[in-house]
């Protein structure tokens, strides 16, 4: 008798079983779609709320009760929770105004801020800079750099070199476009106003982003200039994510000499070591530019636009600026006094 109620309870359980829906994955569904989809499979579907999610769009499933897999009745609810979108916001302009104040209104703006210092003739403490600049949408949440007057503790200080003499050519490759801005002419500008307070004479190749020089242009200057050093930039891909310095091919040359024009490659690689970036081992190119220079040369490949992460360097100013500084720390080094 106990073994036929057993097995009665086991069979009801089996098919009670059968009768059983598991709930699907509805996660980044639409949330018609997502419905629609519970419907297909005799479940009903609800939202229950929103929240802003600036990785899924306005009105994709973010979260569900019960979860993916989960066995229920036919007929049992599904609360959906749906993304509100990104809710972007516009960067205030806080530039000249007191830091602790700044920040207040950066936090009542839904948004988080780190603090750079930086050295500057400003005694108070004020916001010199902004980072994205003001102006610039970005999401709810997102992080803003602000830079403050102080010292910066980078351990990028720079020497008071003497460049009395020096003549520095400076080629920013073109390539510069509305969404990731200049990023070769941002760090040369930089390099050359370094180089000239320096007493270094200093040129570039192009002084704008709408200076389109031709390749045969810029060979060109090169090939005419008189300058003691060549300092080629650009953007780029082909050589993976991170800095690689440049130097010119030569025929079963695996890697810069150790001494000679090729070993300054080395020096600026060694002096690019920037914390938060990376930095590749030198490589031989061909670039004609960089060929038909007489002199020291290489060319710096800043980037690849295609990566995240330097991309998000590239479009930053204070990335620009330590470019700038570990390039002309390497210049100084080798041919400072």
């Amino acid at each position: 008798m106990a073994t036929l109620v057993i097995g009665a309870m086991v069979a009801g359980v089996l098919v009670y079983r059968s009768r059983l829906v598991a709930v699907p994955d509805l996660t980044g569904f639409e949330s018609k779609t997502a419905v629609e989809s519970l419907s297909s499979v005799s479940l009903e579907g609800t939202i229950g709320g929103a929240l802003v999610s600036p990785g899924v769009p306005e009105g994709g499933v973010l979260a569900q009760d019960p979860a993916p897999g989960t066995l229920v009745p036919p007929g049992t609810t599904v609360v959906l929770t749906v993304s509100a979108g990104s809710q972007t916001v516009q960067v205030p302009d806080l530039v000249g105004v007191p830091a602790e104040e700044a920040k207040a209104e950066l936090a009542a703006a839904g948004l988080k801020f780190t603090e750079r210092a930086s050295s500057s003739e400003e005694t108070r403490s004020v916001v010199l800079e902004m980072y994205p600049s003001p102006g610039t949408l970005v999401n709810l949440g997102d992080t803003i750099r602000i830079t403050v007057p102080g010292e910066s503790g980078s351990g990028t200080v720079l020497l008071p070199y003497d460049l009395a003499g020096v003549t520095v050519l400076v080629d920013p490759a073109p390539g510069a476009d509305v969404v990731s801005g200049d990023p070769a002419l941002e760090v040369a500008r930089r390099l050359v106003a370094l180089l000239q307070a320096s007493g270094a004479d200093a040129m570039l190749t192009r002084s704008s982003s709408t200076d389109d020089a031709s390749r045969a242009d810029r060979v060109a200057a090169s090939r005419e200039s008189t300058a003691s050093v060549f300092i080629g930039l650009d953007v780029g891909g082909g050589l993976g994510p991170g800095m690689t310095v440049l130097y010119r091919a030569q025929a079963g040359q695996s890697e810069p000499a150790s001494s000679g024009p090729d070993a300054f490659a080395k020096s600026v690689t060694a002096a690019l070591g920037l914390p938060g970036g990376r930095v590749n081992t030198p490589a031989a190119t061909d670039d004609p530019v960089l060929g038909g220079f007489r002199g020291t040369g290489v060319r710096l490949r800043l980037g690849d636009m295609d990566d995240a992460g330097d991309a998000a360097r590239l479009r930053d100013p204070a990335w620009a600026d330590e470019v700038a500084r570990g390039v002309y720390r390497a210049i100084g080094d080798t041919f400072g006094s």
